[in-house]
């Protein structure tokens, strides 16, 4: 989970697997969902049952590889992934590849659910980009 994007195919799996382990009395009966699953990830302050949805938690450790990318620029990861997809240095800059590797596809999609959470600090005015930086 926290080097590639789980499939959708295999996280309904995951969850279909694990709601009857809450919801059953035993092995042959079947039982009965009080909830939805999506109810049960709520955190238990706002009604849930505080369970994981194994999506955003797939995308949060893959957020994590961002975040090694973002200020671990001595690392062999980072060189040889920035020589091909980033080569300005700014992960957030990525270029479009013809046939990227999926572990790069993983991040890319996890640096595009991160885009707009994270703040830009003008600091120093030398990095400054009018054109292509998100106002």
């Amino acid at each position: 989970f926290s080097v590639f994007l789980a499939p959708k195919g295999i996280i309904e799996d995951l969850h279909s697997k694990m709601g009857p382990m809450w919801w059953n009395n035993n092995d042959k009966a079947r039982g009965w969902a009080m909830m939805k699953w999506k109810k049960l990830c709520y955190p238990k302050g706002m009604g849930g049952m505080g369970f994981r949805d194994l999506h955003l938690f797939n995308l949060a450790l893959l957020g994590r590889q961002v975040w090694r990318l973002m200020t671990q620029q001595d690392t062999l990861c980072f060189k040889v992934l920035s020589a091909k997809y980033f080569p300005d240095g700014d992960v957030f800059r990525y270029k479009q590849s013809d046939k990227p590797s999926f572990t790069w596809k993983s991040i890319a999609k996890a640096v595009d659910a991160l885009k707009d959470g994270f703040i830009w600090h003008v600091g120093d005015r030398n990095k400054i980009d009018l054109r292509r930086d998100h106002w």
